[in-house]
């Protein structure tokens, strides 16, 4: 059992790995700050007229998706939770912190595979959450239009000095992510989201990794969250993260509980340093 619980961390981490760099890039633009609303309502006009297909273009369908996803705003204090997590018949416990800069602290976990997992995964749900303008991430990106099916999904293709990329975008939402990170070809599919006033959360998405020149598939994982409101902001409550090799299945369940935020005198205004990220 300990052998294939550490076999069921070690996957967990690359697969966590590999989607926290198809990911970050997506997580950094975020919310332009002053576009005006009747533009984003431009963009949510039936696929069918005229106007939509005449006018929008690519990196507008693109940014209007980015536009419309959730994150913290620069008041956001950070907050601490107890962590449970099941991985088969192993339970660990801890605590986290995440802070007013978004960085992550875990305590309490007396495995190290363990506790990175658990880092790893807040990090990127942080990531998710910065707020950084569209432009400045994506000034040196252009975009082209793909195809669009019968249900009114959008292809975009992207191109830039560092990166090429193609996406799918449905309803102002990215549904899926396609890019080559070294060795490995990865792929993300939206398969569910929430959607708050401020924006959508990816509620369930699935990760496949691929050799990129066969296609053979190196792995999938899926993973479910949950969120919960506290006060002004959603934070993660539930994560289940299901992996998938070789034929077989396993789960990690992380929960989070007794979550509250950070009083705002111990809050800082974060530093610059999270437009690096």
């Amino acid at each position: 059992m300990k052998q294939s619980q550490k076999h069921l961390t070690r996957w967990c981490a690359l697969s966590l790995v590999l989607t926290l760099l198809a990911l970050t890039q997506l997580a950094q633009e975020a919310i332009a700050q002053n576009l005006p609303p009747r533009s984003i309502r431009l963009l949510l006009a039936d696929k069918n007229t005229s106007t939509q297909t005449q006018t929008v273009s690519a990196r507008d369908i693109f940014r209007a998706a980015y536009l419309n996803r959730y994150t913290w705003d620069e008041k956001f204090p950070g907050y601490t939770a107890e962590v449970k997590i099941k991985q088969g018949n192993e339970e660990y416990n801890g605590y986290i912190r995440v802070k007013p800069d978004l960085s992550v602290e875990v305590t309490g976990i007396n495995s190290a595979q363990v506790r990175q997992t658990v880092e790893g995964q807040l990090r990127m749900v942080a990531i998710h959450r910065r707020r950084i303008p569209f432009e400045v991430a994506h000034k040196n990106h252009t975009y082209e239009l793909g195809k669009t099916d019968n249900t009114g999904v959008v292809e975009i293709f992207e191109k830039g000095e560092s990166t090429d990329a193609h996406y799918k975008v449905f309803k102002n939402q990215i549904t899926q992510v396609n890019r080559t990170l070294g060795n490995t070809f990865v792929t993300v599919n939206l398969l569910d989201s929430l959607v708050s006033p401020k924006g959508y959360l990816a509620t369930r998405y699935r990760t496949i990794f691929r050799q990129p020149q066969t296609k053979q598939v190196l792995g999938e994982q899926e993973s479910e969250d949950t969120y919960q409101q506290i006060g002004d902001y959603y934070l993660l409550k539930r994560q289940v993260l299901r992996n998938f090799q070789a034929g077989q299945q396993t789960s990690t369940l992380i929960d989070f509980n007794n979550i509250q935020l950070l009083p705002k005198s111990t809050s800082t205004t974060p530093s610059d340093s999270r437009k690096g990220v």
